[in-house]
């Protein structure tokens, strides 16, 4: 078995016992740092977090002992504040807990009892901040100390519980840890003394097997200095290890040691030619150190090179810049020109020497090669030889000689050391020129800088001025940018305080609504049931009395939507809906409207559509007749004689307009000091108590924000006295891309049903029923009689307002108060024909209520109409998604309500 086998065996056994003990010790370690890394992070984590929550309940209570004690409203409002977060913290640190993959079944289970306890503490707490907020401070206190006190201690109990029982989890946890690191420890000492056994009887063989060959070997060894170096003694070789081996690689050694003795005397030989060469190389290498002069150097070195080896013709080539090698000295010149003057590299022997960077020798020249003259004489030399002269690997030139005998290779040697040695000598004067130059064009250099640093320190002083200048600048600037800030922080808060005015604004004005729209809706039901005087036991005069108040609620429901479509304009909160209008139905609109007006105040009233005025206008039908009417309606009120006249129109393209509708008077006319002032709102032209015109002075104001919306202007011309022309210039709604943007979707989606309602109220006060309509009601009267209905409504004045009109029909009223009595009276009454939902009710609010109708299939075909007082834009949407068959909104119009209710029952 070879010594490596044997140190592989062994070495590869101590190996694995030191593998198996590092394992042992890694894996031991690993679960140790496992364990105490759970107990650092998960257990600490738990127990830090269980703290945090006793913390925030301990918080709580202190707050809630704290409020109970205040009467500062600002105070109070502070303690509110930390309390819901001390609440809001529990629930965090609770989930946190929960999300611990650690916990075991006692401790989930203790957080949920804590979670569940937290919830009913949560409600008791909100319940006490809610009559605090109402200032029922006495009501409180027992609630919180009298009511639930054991919820509160149970509470701290529980999260104190909690706390205590994760600290004892941890104690455990580390007492546990402690005993099994213990019981590692010892068995890694076990299993090291066994290892330290086994790995020194392991060494103890090898080393034994191998000191016994390699004294065997050491005998023969240390006997070679007794024997001379030609008959060295020999080692027997008696095993075929590394030892053996050694004994063989000694015998080779002991061969070649004889033959290189023989070699060596031949060696110091020419060991004497070797150091007359470098004696001979270092004689001549001094001549030339410290020559700075180039042409100089040339000189010394050829006249003592050529000397040197017998040569009759030489010539040194330098290289000093681009490819180009220059001429600087020859040897036996005879007058003539000897070599040319510049060579290129490639270019002849030694071009081609310096580009291939090999040296060249040739033997046998040519007769009339070169000739080498002297005083008695001439002859040619037979041998040339071309040396390049190197320095980093870079040719820096070449010396070529020429001599009668063949070189020998002695004096080729001493010839290559010579030029290996030169390239220094010669790039160090190349060098030495370069920087005389150098120091002389920087004396030159040197007088100009001087000059120029005096500049310089002339432009060094102002530029210091100048940066002390810019550094003042930029303190003010610095300044500035603080009161920048301050006053857009200052900004921000007031913009924040209006948009939540705005938004206070916005449900103030829906309530209102809501508020007025409800008892308006009995007054105007009532009082045209009483103008109507279907028994006729009214007089005239009471009649007469009943359209002025039917009248009055018609003014209070116009003022109440202008009020609304202005607040709408005016917070963005309002859609448009474009589509294709013809103008001749414009026209048909404003004819049917005010032509009834004209006729009772006796005014001429013309509507004029001038040539090329465009056939169609793409807009907002219902908003453009909404200005129109406005604009007319403000010409017919301000105008007592003469005329009143609406031109249709084609606008200017180049505006980007495409129709232009004028409204002219030729009424009171307008200062026009107050031409601008006419369209803010809630604007009066005579403001006194005594004024002669009313209005809301909100039309012109809701105008022109309509008409900026559909992306047109109003422009206005009157002269005082003798009347106004107010002008509406709108484009094609596509032509306006700024303004089809997503606007909040929180607008009313009944101004529609609201302007016919005033349209027929302004044809109803005009007292001019026909035969037709009174036909019409007959009908209407003969289809709805003896038909059952159902109100659910919780406002009594509805009830007993529709509740009349309708018996007034003949048809039988059934009434409920909320969803859930309209449920019970559907199931009682069967007879049920129609019924009229309410949305906004307690318990069960319409929308609830129709769904649940809609369950029971033996209602799934019954109608169902839904009437509410607050209707947004997609309360429609919602009614017939809820189960309701139609929609209406109120103050609702009889004829409207009578006439769906006469649809569906016929259906």
């Amino acid at each position: 078995m070879k010594l490596i086998t044997k140190l592989i065996i062994g070495l590869g056994s101590i190996l694995g016992i030191i593998i198996i003990l590092s394992t042992t010790v890694f894996y031991t370690l690993t679960e140790q740092n496992t364990s105490m890394r759970k107990i650092v992070t998960e257990d600490h984590q738990k127990i830090v977090l269980a703290q945090k929550l006793n913390y925030e309940t301990n918080t709580i209570a202190r707050e809630m002992r704290e409020l109970l004690l205040m009467d500062s409203n600002a105070e109070v409002t502070e303690k509110i504040t930390i309390i819901n977060e001390a609440l809001d913290n529990q629930v965090t640190i609770l989930d946190s807990l929960q999300q611990i993959s650690s916990l075991n079944e006692e401790e989930r289970s203790s957080i949920m009892s804590i979670y569940q306890t937290r919830n009913d503490y949560n409600d008791m707490v909100q319940t006490v901040l809610s009559l605090v907020s109402t200032d029922d401070y006495i009501v409180a206190t027992n609630y919180l100390i009298n009511e639930n006190e054991q919820l509160r201690r149970g509470m701290i109990e529980e999260v104190d519980l909690f706390a205590e029982q994760e600290q004892l989890l941890l104690i455990d946890r580390l007492t546990d840890s402690e005993a099994d690191y213990r019981s590692a420890i010892t068995y890694l000492v076990i299993l090291t003394i066994i290892s330290l056994g086994v790995v020194a009887t392991i060494t103890y063989s090898i080393v034994k097997n191998i000191s016994s060959s390699i004294n065997s070997v050491r005998k023969v060894i240390t006997s070679v200095r007794s024997h001379p170096l030609d008959r060295l003694p020999r080692i027997e070789v008696k095993s075929k290890d590394e030892i053996g081996e050694i004994a063989i690689a000694y015998n080779n050694m002991a061969d070649s040691l004889e033959i290189v003795t023989k070699q060596e005397k031949e060696i110091a030989e020419s060991l004497k030619e070797e150091n007359w060469i470098k004696s001979r190389y270092a004689e001549i290498a001094m001549k030339f150190q410290g020559i700075k002069d180039l042409n100089e150097f040339g000189t010394v070195f050829m006249t003592n090179i050529a000397q040197f080896v017998r040569a009759t013709y030489g010539v040194i080539y330098v290289r000093r810049e681009g490819n180009t090698l220059s001429k600087i000295s020859s040897y036996a010149s005879d007058g003539s020109t000897i070599g040319k003057g510049k060579i290129h590299l490639g270019q002849g022997l030694v071009g081609q020497c310096a580009a291939d960077k090999k040296l060249m020798i040739f033997d046998h020249l040519p007769n009339g090669y070169v000739s080498t003259t002297s005083g008695l004489g001439e002859a040619a030399p037979t041998s040339l030889i071309l040396l390049p002269i190197e320095f980093d690997q870079e040719v820096v030139g070449v010396l070529e000689l020429a001599k009668f005998e063949p070189f020998t290779q002695s004096e080729v040697r001493i010839l290559e050391q010579l030029s290996q040695s030169s390239g220094s000598s010669i790039e160090r004067i190349l060098d030495h020129m370069k920087i005389e130059e150098l120091l002389t064009e920087s004396q030159n250099q040197s007088e100009e800088l001087q000059t120029q640093s005096e500049e310089l320190q002339q432009q060094q002083e102002e530029l210091r001025l100048i940066n002390e200048q810019l550094h003042e600048q930029f303190k003010q600037s610095d300044e500035k940018k603080q009161e920048l800030e301050l006053t857009k922080k200052d900004l921000e808060e007031k913009n924040r305080n209006i948009k939540l005015g705005s938004r206070y604004k916005s449900e103030f004005l829906a309530n209102m609504s809501h508020e007025l729209r409800t008892p308006l809706n009995s007054m105007l039901i009532l009082s045209q049931m009483l103008a109507e005087n279907v028994n006729g036991n009214l007089t005239n005069k009471q009649v007469e009395h009943a359209l002025t108040i039917y009248s009055s609620g018609q003014d209070l429901l116009d003022l109440i939507n202008d009020i609304l479509d202005l607040s709408k304009i005016e917070s963005g909160k309002i859609d448009v809906f474009p589509e294709e209008v013809l103008i001749s139905d414009v026209k048909a609109f404003v004819q049917r409207q005010f032509a009834p007006i004209s006729t009772q105040k006796g005014i001429d009233f013309n509507i004029v559509i001038e040539p090329n005025t465009p056939a169609i206008l793409f807009t907002d039908d219902q908003r453009l007749k909404q200005i129109l009417k406005n604009l007319l309606s403000n010409a017919f009120k301000f105008t007592s004689d003469g005329k009143v006249e609406l031109h249709f129109k084609k606008g200017k393209e180049a505006d980007g307009v495409k129709v232009a509708f004028s409204v002219c008077d030729t009424g009171i006319g307008i200062d026009p000091n107050k031409q601008q002032s006419i369209f803010e709102a809630f604007y009066q032209e005579d403001g006194t108590i005594t004024r002669k015109y009313g209005g809301t002075g909100l039309g012109l104001s809701i105008s022109r924000e309509l008409s900026e919306l559909l992306g047109g202007y109003i422009e206005v011309e009157s002269t005082e006295g003798e009347g106004s022309i107010f002008t509406l210039y709108l484009p094609d709604y596509h032509q306006q891309p700024e303004l089809n943007e997503t606007i909040i979707d929180e607008v009313a989606g009944t101004i529609e049903e609201e302007t016919v309602i005033v349209d027929e109220a302004i044809e109803e006060s005009d007292d001019m029923l026909t035969v037709e309509k009174e036909q019409g009601q007959d009908m209407t009267k003969e289809q709805l009689q003896n038909k059952t209905v159902l109100i659910v409504d919780d406002d009594m004045r509805n009830v007993f307002s529709l509740t009349a009109a309708l018996e007034m029909h003949n048809m039988n009223v059934i009434f409920a108060e909320n969803g859930i009595d309209a449920i019970e009276a559907l199931s009682e009454y069967e007879e049920v024909d129609i019924v009229l939902m309410d949305i906004m009710m307690p318990e069960m609010n319409g929308y609830e209520a129709m769904q649940e109708i809609r369950k029971n299939e033996k209602w799934s075909q019954l109608p169902i109409l839904a009437l509410t007082a607050k209707a947004m834009k997609n309360d429609r949407d919602k009614c017939i998604k809820a189960g309701a068959s139609d929609y209406i909104s109120k103050p609702v119009n009889m004829e409207q309500l009578l006439s769906l209710m006469k649809v569906w029952l016929h259906k």
